[in-house]
């Protein structure tokens, strides 16, 4: 990066709250973390590697699978298997997020680095999305909302043993998908603690990575993660991801059926925000996390989705 970049960065941060970069996997806090906006670039940042942590929902054959859900956060089956081979074509190296956070601390994160998330626990990630991955010898983490099993739509534990079986990581996402910073420390503790001993006695294997519901966290969230034994968590603010992040506070990129292969290239090529995702973010930042899903929610039921 040249001086004159560096100095542009400066004056455009100048003033702004910075996110702490604490040792991989320490329980240190996160200054002002609710008012951090995501600032990392796809540049490659002095000395250190970048990674991309693309979020997907659920994926279909046929509309009529969703009805009543919002359809943007579903990408047909299509759709994904094209970004699944653009991505390989490219050269992407598709880790899942404990992978990743391994070869972090190894100092070896290879370019155009992608860790595949999914969030929720859909029926539609064991039957359309982990064949797509297999076929293209590649895993991805998925994180499950342990109440929400056996829900119409959503997997049953026997599917997510099956799931785990197939070589996918499994994490989780809360017992019952709160926002998590309006809860108690009991409740806190629940969510986290509790989800990650049930994952944990369902499938046989350790589970260490954490999706924030509503990617709702602060500080008081992030040590209660933590401390209940995890080592890497998911938020939701958009942007690169560097190997001396803070591992508990990930940035992600939600991943809709708009994004297109063009979106996608994007946000592995450049790692930026677009304008619209810039002002997503900005809304967050001003009314907070709650407030800000509420109104996307209605906002989504007006425009008929």
């Amino acid at each position: 990066m040249s001086k004159s970049r560096k100095e542009e960065r400066q004056s455009e941060t100048a003033g702004q709250p910075r996110r702490d970069r604490p040792a991989l996997g320490s329980s240190k806090d996160v200054n002002e973390l609710e008012d951090s906006p995501a600032r990392v670039t796809g540049e490659e940042e002095e000395g250190m590697a970048t990674f991309q942590v693309p979020l997907y929902h659920g994926v279909l054959i046929h509309q009529r699978e969703i009805r009543g859900k919002p359809v943007r956060e579903y990408l047909s089956r299509d759709q994904f298997l094209s970004q699944i081979r653009w991505m390989k074509e490219r050269d992407c190296t598709l880790l899942t997020l404990q992978e990743c956070r391994e070869r972090a601390l190894r100092g070896d994160i290879p370019p155009r680095t992608i860790c595949l998330t999914f969030d929720d626990g859909k029926k539609s990630h064991l039957d359309l999305v982990a064949p797509v991955l297999q076929e293209a010898g590649v895993r991805g983490t998925f994180f499950i909302i342990t109440e929400w099993l056996g829900r119409p739509n959503f997997l049953k534990p026997a599917d997510l043993k099956r799931l785990s079986d197939m070589g996918m990581e499994i994490g989780s996402h809360s017992v019952s998908h709160p926002f998590m910073t309006t809860l108690s420390d009991e409740a806190l503790w629940k969510e986290a603690r509790e989800s990650k001993e049930y994952l944990e006695d369902l499938i046989a294997q350790p589970v260490e990575s954490y999706s924030y519901p509503y990617g709702d966290v602060n500080d008081k969230v992030r040590e209660a993660v933590a401390r209940a034994g995890y080592t890497v968590g998911c938020g939701a603010w958009r942007g690169s991801n560097t190997s001396d992040a803070d591992w508990l506070v990930l940035n992600r990129w939600g991943i809709h059926d708009t994004t297109g292969l063009q979106g996608l290239k994007r946000i592995v090529e450049e790692g930026t925000p677009s304008l619209l995702e810039r002002g997503a973010d900005f809304l967050k930042r001003s009314v907070g996390m709650r407030p800000y899903v509420r109104w996307r929610e209605h906002f989504l039921k007006k425009a008929g989705e």
